[in-house]
């Protein structure tokens, strides 16, 4: 009698124990959309990293040379050399339909998604498992993606489309305005600044001792294009770092500072092309006007996601802050605590007397 009784204990635990359960599942069960992509999301990574990690533990001895810091740096330094000899060729090739690449002709369109490649390799490989550079390895993929809107938005013609936007006219004006305006301020002789409003362009006149008599500043000098890149990049930024933002007046501040830098870049760039313009004459104005077309965007970019874009993150203005405190906090104690075990030592022993 006793025996079934304990059976029957047991199952009505046994029950009680699975309802909870089941309780429990439920409670934990994703309600958000942003939860379930990130479950789901967690899941994938989780299923590749398992993949991934059994396909290294059979090529563990090959990797463990690949690995190597001193060979991973040497090899991504020759590819991104290569990244820069590409484009330096495919922009100094416009219009051209072969140019000879390493003693033999070369499509110049094959550049840019060769050069592509080797930028993904050279900063997949160089932050392999690098503790240094792995903070590098989002924002250089980022700058990858970005260079491939910049070129599939040209190969296709897509930008025409932004041209025809008001604001690509009006960043065209507010931009041939203040380049000019300010480069005169500070001493070169700018004859005069003619707004077009048919054909949405500045003409900038330029007198001695300028090689140019004049330039103009259309619609692909107005920053649209970056601009169109920058914002598609930001979206995929905040999604990234979606677990870590604070919605509120932060990640506005951080999106408006980021316009503002990619215009600024902007203004920059056509201000480094005016100058060369001005000093260099045509020939040396067009090699920096084409060179320079998106390299300071690349350069923002890092810089936005490394240094701009954290300033929204939860508690990242007070951080640092109670981290130093703390870390004070306790170099007090531990002073406190030598100079009390400093001190015990010091005192001297009082022997009991001998009887």
């Amino acid at each position: 009698m006793s025996n079934l009784v304990d059976d029957k204990e047991n199952d009505t635990t046994r029950m009680s124990s699975s309802s909870t359960n089941d309780e429990i599942t439920q409670t934990e069960e994703p309600q958000g959309f942003f939860e379930k992509m990130n479950l789901k999301l967690s899941t994938i990574k989780e299923k590749t990293t398992k993949k991934f990690d059994s396909f290294s533990e059979r090529l563990s001895p090959f990797t463990f040379f690949l690995k190597n810091r001193i060979l991973r740096y040497i090899v991504s330094l020759v590819l991104v050399a290569f990244v820069v000899y590409f484009y330096v060729m495919y922009e100094m090739s416009r219009g051209q339909p072969t140019v000879k690449i390493l003693f033999r002709d070369t499509n110049p369109n094959l550049l840019v998604p060769l050069g592509l490649v080797f930028a993904l390799i050279a900063i997949l490989y160089a932050t392999w498992d690098d503790k240094f550079l792995r903070k590098y390895r989002k924002p250089g993929l980022y700058v990858v993606l970005l260079t491939t809107i910049f070129y599939v938005l040209i190969f296709t013609g897509i930008d025409s489309y932004l041209f025809d936007l008001s604001i690509a006219k009006w960043l065209t004006r507010l931009t041939g305005l203040i380049v000019p305006s300010t480069l005169q301020f500070f001493g070169l002789n700018i004859t005069s600044i003619e707004w077009n409003e048919a054909r949405i362009h500045t003409f900038v006149g330029l007198g001695d001792p300028s090689k140019t008599s004049g330039l103009l500043i259309d619609p692909r000098c107005s920053g649209i294009h970056s601009m169109t890149i920058f914002i598609a990049i930001f979206l995929l930024m905040l999604f990234e770092a979606r677990k870590r933002i604070h919605w509120n007046h932060k990640a506005l501040a951080v999106t408006i500072l980021g316009i503002l830098g990619t215009y600024l870049m902007n203004l920059i760039r056509i201000t480094i092309v005016l100058i060369a313009f001005y000093y260099g004459g045509v020939d040396i104005g067009e090699s920096v006007h084409n060179i320079l077309g998106y390299v300071l965007l690349v350069i923002w970019l890092p810089i936005f996601w490394l240094f701009i874009l954290p300033l929204a993150e939860k508690g990242r203005v007070f951080r640092k802050k109670k981290d130093k405190r703390i870390d004070d906090n306790q170099k007090e104690v531990s002073k406190a605590d030598g100079s009390e075990e400093k001190t015990q030592s010091d005192e001297p022993k009082i022997e009991p007397p001998s009887s």
